[in-house]
């Protein structure tokens, strides 16, 4: 190791009393050969679409070229992610505090000086250490695809994704490390795990309408306020926000965070109305397609309200991890080891 690189090391384990939780983590993490599979088929998958852009993306017009990354990550990169990077997550961080409660290695690593609230901060960054990495490469060879390809590689675009892509990454971590420290056994966390992954990918939806009819027919709140409700719920949810942050990176003009918000709803034209003009101050227009008629939102002038704009979402992000945090810390700091 050379002088600077130990002088690093030291630097950071002298200011952060996790950091040596976190370095042991990620040097354990890496020895797993089935993580490692699963981060080689994961690159694959990730590299298959830019690879089709480089290979075989010739001869495209030059309308195609000028959008083309955009369409792929819309239309290949966000199912990828939010629907692969989680699993990686899961199978990454799962047993990080629950094995070694249940082998009884904790007992000794919380004999050190180390505070639970360093143990359970520790496995966090060393686990998103752990699937970052083959994130990094991932996503630094699909940029390098896309640059060599015939669509035009847009630097700005990309550098988004990539901040949102690490972002939900850092969320699902959290998540998952923080129900190991709250588990007693590796299988009620996988479990645990698993229902969160599964809520959060294709349940949170059908909460959120569930929650917007409840309050109209019980609670007498339609109209504007209850698609109010409805949206704010949408955006809880981390792959919901991670969605609608990239589409809203991807769109073009002053209306791409309006037209993001609204692509989050299929309701009926009345219904599509109000939540384009009451709830998002956009401008709603009824266009004919091959499909009839479908109502549009347009820019109406004035921004979206703060509390539904990108910073606001992107904001949420950070309230999931100090969320699942003081859970695990809550439930981890009270259990008998």
């Amino acid at each position: 190791m050379s002088t600077e690189s130990q002088g690093l090391d030291g630097a950071l384990r002298d200011t952060f009393d996790w950091y040596p939780v976190a370095k042991k983590e990620f040097r354990d993490a890496i020895r797993s050969k089935g993580l490692w599979i699963l981060s080689f088929v994961f690159t694959a998958l990730f590299l298959i679409p830019a690879g089709q852009a480089l290979f075989f993306g010739g001869n495209i017009r030059q309308d195609v070229a000028q959008v083309g990354m955009q369409l792929f990550i819309s239309r290949f990169y966000l199912n990828i992610v939010t629907l692969l990077v989680p699993i990686v997550v899961i199978f990454a961080g799962y047993a990080a505090v629950s094995d070694e409660r249940t082998s009884g290695s904790l007992k000794v690593l919380l004999s050190l000086p180390f505070s639970r609230r360093d143990v359970i901060v520790g496995k966090v960054v060393g686990r998103s250490a752990v699937v970052g990495v083959p994130l990094l490469v991932a996503i630094g060879l699909t940029g390098l695809f896309f640059a060599l390809s015939d669509f035009q590689f847009k630097l700005d675009v990309f550098a988004w994704f990539t901040l949102f892509t690490f972002a939900f990454t850092l969320v699902m971590t959290a998540i998952v490390v923080s129900i190991s420290g709250a588990m007693s056994t590796n299988l009620r966390s996988l479990a645990g795990a698993g229902l969160v992954y599964f809520y959060l990918s294709f349940g949170w939806n059908s909460l959120a309408n569930s929650i917007g009819d409840l309050l109209a027919d019980y609670a007498g709140i339609a109209g504007a306020i209850r698609w109010q409700i409805v949206l704010v719920v949408k955006l809880l949810s981390p792959t919901q926000a991670y969605k609608t942050l990239t589409n809203s990176m991807l769109g073009e003009g002053s209306g791409a965070a309006l037209t993001a918000r609204y692509s989050m709803f299929q309701k009926g034209p009345e219904t599509m109305q109000t939540i384009c003009a009451d709830v998002l101050a956009g401008n709603p227009e009824t266009v004919q397609s091959m499909f009839g008629n479908r109502t549009v939102c347009e820019s109406g002038g004035s921004s979206i309200p703060f509390y539904l704009s990108d910073p606001a979402v992107f904001l949420s992000f950070f309230l999931w991890i100090g969320l699942a945090a003081a859970l695990s810390y809550y439930t981890f700091d009270r259990v008998d080891l």
